[in-house]
């Protein structure tokens, strides 16, 4: 049984960053709050997402008395949601508070925003892909830039190529477009970060996924990038005012000799 209460605005900042890089996924419902790992369809992106229960204004979680004997820290149910389908819900309902009922027996995920009563039908868990594991990476570089500023290079970055870099020179953190015709570059000095660990390395990435993933953070104040040489690029950031957690992972577009 799961029955929670909190703020429409926020639990929409929370899909968001989930709907940035998949559309449905298993989400693991505990004591402790939410979870969720899913990878995209072509195996290039991932997201991790973690919301604590004290982001709810209420919330309450029993196992099924059925269900076999487990601890309270493990215990947990997971269900099968359509997050574009809840995204576009939660956007109806303004910043009103809403409702959570899940029912299992049903397949049911009640809400409620003021008048407004939704019910949306649960996906089968066993449909879905399977929740990807975490690779163990290490970073030799980190960037923590104020998440506007990432935002506004991409969106002019979109108006040139396909694909950007993401670099590190010295003190310098750097991202930088060539199209065809035209170039742009950003370049940032240590002191003009939040932080920066000093190297010298750079990677390749899409840039598609690098701006869907540009969306779901558009509420974060900064963003944390973990960088390496032809490495994937990690980027975390916080949601609910600090009491959640999101985490992309991106391949890296290794280039050609």
């Amino acid at each position: 049984m799961f029955e929670a209460k909190i703020d429409a605005s926020v639990l929409r900042e929370c899909i968001e960053s989930i709907t940035a890089v998949v559309d449905e996924g298993k989400l693991r419902v505990a004591e402790d709050g939410l979870k969720l790992r899913a990878v995209d369809p072509a195996n290039v992106a991932m997201v991790s997402f973690e919301l604590q229960r004290d982001a709810f204004d209420d919330f309450r979680f029993e196992q099924e008395s059925g269900a076999e004997a487990a601890s309270e820290s493990t215990a947990a149910t997971e269900v099968g949601i359509d997050f574009n389908k809840l995204r576009d819900i939660l956007g109806i309902g303004g910043r009103e508070e809403v409702d959570l009922k899940l029912d299992e027996q049903v397949q049911k995920l009640f809400t409620r925003m003021g008048s407004l009563a939704y019910t949306i039908s649960l996906l089968d868990p066993a449909s879905l892909r399977k929740e990807p594991k975490v690779p163990e990476l290490e970073f030799p570089v980190q960037v923590v830039i104020e998440t506007e500023e990432f935002r506004r290079t991409i969106r002019a970055s979109e108006k040139i190529g396909d694909h950007i870099v993401l670099g590190v020179d010295g003190e310098e953190f750097y991202m930088e477009v060539e199209g065809e015709m035209d170039k742009l570059r950003l370049g940032l000095r240590k002191e003009q970060l939040i932080h920066l660990t000093p190297g010298t390395l750079h990677s390749l990435y899409s840039l598609d996924y690098v701006a869907a993933m540009s969306k779901g953070m558009s509420h974060a104040e900064n963003i944390t990038l973990n960088l390496g040489k032809d490495y994937p690029l990690q980027v975390d950031f916080e949601v609910a005012d600090g009491k959640g957690k999101v985490s992309y992972l991106l391949a890296p577009r290794i280039e050609s000799e």
